[in-house]
């Protein structure tokens, strides 16, 4: 008799592959990105936006985004919060030991796509990760936009992620507004949430001819949402990222679904315009 998996095609992006841990970056406290490279095997290409499975041995996997820039091809960086078992095995992971790996996964940003001549950018908290290899990349084709901002927002300065990065950005084309919402004695920027960085009181665009690329919290990305639409952003210009408990990452196992969406399958990248009414159920 043959068997199933005999008989099956089985996706290569089902089988975890060994990566060994070369370098730690410690962020802040409780959060560390990896920067890892296959036990064999090239790197394979990923999109800005595209998540992989990452597993501590005995432990687990979760779901992280890639958060090298695309052009960097001797290594991957997976910034992960210190959260539950699996993230909080992963962060410490010393250099020289190993994590497995499947993917990556998923739809990227659509850079390419975009037909405005302003590209807003909205983190919030560890929403910056999933933007980072999209940041480098928008500001590589820099020259294709008018306007190029980042507004970025964390709960406190201690909370920003990617400082140098930041202070690096900030030295090109693209426009960098900080916002927090404890601040320090030291903090001379903005307070509040990010939604209350847009408008007259914080950044001025041509909302009608601007596309939006929003990663954070459920909450901080409906608000943002609904601000850019006020504002005249048109919602099928405005383009958001899932984070659901993927398990398999191929649409098999359910555990990612969001009304008709599979997370793995359908995103992490969607358009707000067709998410937007089953992203508002989340809390019931």
């Amino acid at each position: 008799m043959t068997s199933i998996i005999e008989s099956s095609e089985i996706s290569e992006l089902l089988v975890p592959r060994p990566y060994q841990v070369v370098q730690r970056v410690d962020e802040n406290p409780g959060i560390t990105t990896l920067h890892v490279v296959p036990v064999d095997g090239e790197l394979p290409d990923f999109a800005p936006a595209q998540v992989s499975m990452v597993g501590a041995f005995g432990v687990g996997e979760a779901a992280i985004s890639i958060s090298s820039p695309v052009d960097v091809t001797d290594y991957h960086a997976y910034t992960i919060r210190d959260a539950g078992p699996i993230s909080g095995a992963l962060v410490e992971t010393p250099v020289g030991a190993q994590v497995t790996i499947r993917g990556p996964f998923g739809t990227p940003w659509p850079l390419d796509d975009v037909d405005t001549s302003q590209l807003l950018i909205l983190g919030g908290g560890l929403g910056i990760a999933p933007l980072r290899a999209l940041i480098h990349e928008s500001i590589n084709q820099g020259d294709r936009f008018d306007r190029l901002v980042l507004a970025y927002g964390a709960k406190s300065p201690a909370d920003l992620v990617y400082r140098n990065d930041l202070v690096a950005w900030a030295n090109t084309k693209m426009d960098v507004l900080l916002t927090v919402d404890n601040p320090d004695d030291r903090w001379a920027g903005p307070v509040g949430v990010v939604p209350s960085l847009l408008g007259p009181d914080g950044i001025e665009l041509g909302w009608a001819d601007t596309t939006a690329f929003v990663c954070g919290p459920d909450v901080m990305m409906h608000f943002t949402a609904a601000s850019l639409i006020d504002l005249g952003v048109d919602p099928t210009r405005i383009w958001v990222t899932l984070e659901r408990n993927m398990q398999c990452g191929n649409a098999l196992c359910g555990h990612c679904q969001l009304g008709p969406f599979l997370v793995c399958r359908d995103g992490p990248v969607v358009n707000y315009a067709e998410i937007g009414p089953f992203h508002q159920v989340k809390s019931l």
